[in-house]
Order: structure tokens, then C-alpha cells, then sequence
């Protein structure tokens, strides 16, 4: 690989510079690096676009002055979460936790065989990840999209705590691996807010616009007969976040059409999205439009 290409914005030069910035600079002067930063990354033009135009779908009354204040703010949070991640990793750092729905959580944590969280692009998946690998002995397994640059990959599974492992979402090759993980009574942490080229997905509608999502969560419902538990996780303050666990979609076949059984479970799954990222759109760190316009 050219020596370069770690200084991209994927590149690992990033992930090791933050570990580094969490690591020495005083805690006091976190506030501002965060403002900053989250100020600079407005310049980013592609990205400011990207979350300009999914504030314009779930917001259309708004005026494009005040989505552009809202950018700032999704870029803030985005910046705490991931500052809080690192900390948490390196130094221990335990946020507080305000759960909704602990029945559901509670639920999921202690069942006896496997089940299948489905989750977004909101607050910090790995820090909900580690949260959950210290409240349960399950093992949690989770679904991402690869990472483009070889050693960015090794940095972030070098990072990981001991009970999660991160399975990357390539093709349906690990339909099989994700079945017999559920089997063994281990949990599948997948985000269900974004498609990875290659996957099978359903098309649907979101906030009135035509959206597609992987259908692997829900055909692995099927044949595991496990269930789908919509949690998210919505930080609120400096070091905390809410952890947002709902009731669980079953996906059973009850007729020969088996893709209408798992457009059932797709139907649920978009009204819980829909609903948390009306209330928290802050939270919504989608940085790529989340709809295709179509033709007329």
C-alpha cells in the first residue's frame, strides 16, 4: 500500500492521531478541540451536502439556514461519540447510561439462545457494543461495512473488547458464518439504516422517500427463528448517552411467499427507525444521501 494513502480521510493516520489527542491532551481543552473540529467539517462540501439533503426530507418545512446550524450540531455529536469511544477503550472511561426500555434489553441479555440486534448509524456502535459485552456473557458479533484502507481494519480489530468480534459485510458468503453464530446463542449487531454493495436488500420508504435495506437481518430471523431487537444508542450529554432498546420483530414464514413475510418485519423495522430518527436527527450520522431521487 503507498505510504500516503494513510493520511486519507479513511486512512488509519486519523484513528491513531485521536487515540493519541485522547491520550495526552488535557481534558479541559476537550470542549473547544471538539467545537473546532466540528467547525472544520463543514468545509468537508460532499458530506455537509449529504446531511443537508436527508435534513430537507426529514425536516421540509425547515429553511436551508437552519438545516445548516443543524449540520454543525450532527457534526458535534459525531465528534463527542467518537472521542467518548476512544476513551472509554483507552482509559476505562464509563459514561452514564439511561435505559428506555430495559425489559426489552433485559430480555435480550439473558435469553438462552441467540438473537439479532438491528441498530443505526446513531450515538456510538462500538461503545454500545462494549456496553452490552459487559452486561451480558454473550458474545456479540458485528456486522459492518469493510473498512477501504487494509490497516485502518487491523487497528480497529486490535481495539476491540473480548467478547466482540466484527464480522465485515461483503457479500451474502457470510449468510452461513451469521446462522451458525445465532445457533452457538451469540447475538448479531447489525446496522439496518445502510446498504454495502453486493447484499441482497428490500426497497421501502422512508420519511416519504424510496430507501433500500439490507433484507439479511430479516432472512436471518427467519431461518435462525431468532428475534430482531431495534436498539439505539442517542448520546444526550457530555458522557451520556441513552440506550433505546424496543420490542422485538419476529420474522416467521406463514405463507409461501417468503418475501412478504420479511417485508412484514421490514415494515416494523422502518417505523422504529423513522420514529427515533424524527425524535433525535441530531443523532443520525448518515453522511451519504439515505435516498436515490427517481424519475417521474
Amino acid at each position: 500500500m503507498t505510504w500516503w494513502r494513510r493520511f486519507l480521510v479513511h486512512g488509519v493516520f486519523w484513528r491513531r492521531f485521536l487515540r493519541w489527542a485522547v491520550l495526552n491532551v488535557p481534558i479541559w481543552i476537550e470542549p473547544f478541540v471538539i467545537a473546532w473540529w466540528s467547525a472544520f467539517f463543514l468545509l468537508w462540501g460532499p458530506i455537509r451536502r449529504s446531511v443537508m439533503r436527508n435534513l430537507a426530507a426529514i425536516k421540509p418545512r425547515s429553511s436551508t439556514f437552519a438545516n445548516l446550524f443543524r449540520v454543525y450540531r450532527v457534526f458535534w455529536n459525531y465528534a463527542w461519540t467518537i472521542a467518548d469511544n476512544v476513551r472509554h477503550r483507552e482509559q476505562g472511561m464509563v459514561p452514564d447510561w439511561e435505559f428506555i426500555g430495559f425489559e426489552h434489553f433485559d430480555e435480550l441479555q439473558s435469553r438462552e439462545g441467540g438473537a439479532i440486534i438491528l441498530t443505526a448509524h446513531m450515538g456510538s456502535y462500538d461503545l454500545g457494543a462494549s456496553l452490552f459485552a459487559e452486561f451480558s456473557t454473550k458474545r456479540i458479533v458485528m456486522v459492518r461495512a469493510p473498512e477501504t484502507d487494509p490497516e485502518t481494519r487491523e487497528f480497529e480489530e486490535a481495539h476491540l473488547a473480548d467478547r466482540v468480534q466484527i464480522s465485515f459485510n461483503t457479500a451474502s458468503d457470510r449468510a452461513l458464518e451469521l446462522l451458525s453464530a445465532i445457533q452457538s446463542g451469540e447475538v448479531i449487531a447489525i446496522q439496518g439504516d445502510r446498504v454495502t454493495p453486493g447484499i441482497a436488500t428490500v426497497d421501502t420508504m422512508l420519511f416519504g422517500k424510496p430507501v433500500r435495506v439490507p433484507a439479511g437481518p430479516f432472512a436471518l430471523s427467519m431461518a435462525s427463528r431468532a428475534p430482531i431487537y431495534p436498539l439505539f444508542i442517542i448520546r444526550l450529554a457530555r458522557r451520556r448517552y441513552r440506550l433505546l432498546t424496543l420490542a422485538p420483530i419476529t420474522v416467521t414464514r406463514t405463507s409461501r411467499d417468503r418475501d412478504s413475510d420479511i417485508r412484514r418485519g421490514v415494515e416494523q423495522w422502518i417505523a422504529n427507525l423513522e420514529s427515533t430518527i424524527r425524535d433525535a436527527w441530531f443523532q443520525w450520522f448518515a453522511f451519504e444521501p439515505f435516498y436515490e431521487e427517481r424519475a417521474g
